[in-house]
């Protein structure tokens, strides 16, 4: 198998899904706008505006030719202060696939986290443990008693007997 027919595969398979992923990337980018315009609402802040939305959408999803209605649709919420649905702005961008069963099943449940970035090239991050300062004290109390006890092996504490045992030592 050569380079070449490797790269045809996967370009056949960027063309095969190249809708429901951007139909996922709209859903990312909506409902995280959907959130900032919900917050701004209830702190009684300015909204956040739509053109820097919609230019984001035709960056990073597709470009459209229905950006008009999806103005609209976010003008009428600022005008009635009501918050934006994640699904009915991708139903004003795609009004032809709104009633298709990849549409509803691509917006029905909690979508996983958005994956990190992989770090360039030749530098490898270190997983470091994060270092605290705080103690606990019975943890503290713990060791310090197993310390004493094996310092002193003739005073240890005595072990818990069944019912009807005498209490035994663990020196004997």
């Amino acid at each position: 198998m050569s380079l070449k027919s490797i790269r045809n595969q996967i370009n056949a398979l960027r063309r095969k899904f190249a809708f429901p992923l951007a139909i996922l990337r709209l859903r990312r980018i909506s409902e995280e706008y959907c959130h900032d315009w919900h917050t701004a609402l209830t702190d009684n802040k300015p909204l956040p505006e739509s053109h820097p939305f919609i230019l984001k959408i035709a960056k990073e999803v597709m470009p459209l030719n229905t950006f008009m209605s999806l103005h609209h649709y976010l003008n009428r919420h600022r005008d009635n202060k009501t918050t934006p649905e994640p699904r009915a702005i991708a139903v004003t961008l795609f009004p032809n696939h709104a009633n298709s069963l990849l549409f509803t099943h691509l917006f029905a449940g909690e979508l996983t986290p958005k994956p990190k970035p992989a770090p360039p090239f030749g530098i490898i991050p270190r997983n470091r443990p994060q270092r605290t300062r705080e103690i606990d004290p019975y943890t503290r109390a713990i060791t310090r008693q197993l310390r004493e006890t094996l310092r002193n092996p003739r005073q240890t504490p005595a072990l818990p007997a069944k019912a009807g045992t005498p209490p035994m030592t663990a020196a004997g």
